[in-house]
């Protein structure tokens, strides 16, 4: 057959052939996108705050215990400075803090320990 005598309908499959790969394409494209938009808000989203028990055991002997909002242990471990403890077990007169413990909020893990004696 002839170039020139060619039936009109392949031309139209084909037509619609290409046009079903370009949407197609386009799709592609655009969960493509879409996926590194939503990986590209997960990489900028700031670290999750949790909460931490901060336990310090003085010379006296004494345990304090503080209720801190932080986004990991070390962290937790420098915002108690200056705060009021939530639980005091002995008296607080002439003390001597020496180890520092930073457990999970009600849990009994440690997740951090600084000693504070000779630091």
């Amino acid at each position: 057959m002839d170039k020139n005598k060619q039936n009109p309908f392949e031309f139209e499959i084909e037509d619609e052939e290409l046009q079903k790969q370009s949407e197609l394409k386009k799709q592609a494209e655009a969960k493509k996108e879409a996926q590194r938009k939503e990986a590209e808000k997960k990489k900028n989203a700031p670290p999750p705050k949790l909460y931490y028990d901060v336990k310090v055991e003085c010379m006296l002997p004494a345990t304090l215990t503080y209720r801190v909002l932080a986004e990991n242990p070390q962290q937790a471990s420098d915002l108690i400075k200056g705060m009021n403890p939530n639980s005091v077990h002995h008296k607080l007169i002439g003390r001597k803090e020496m180890v520092l413990r930073v457990y999970d909020a009600s849990g009994c893990v440690i997740r951090f320990m600084k000693k504070l004696v000779g630091a």
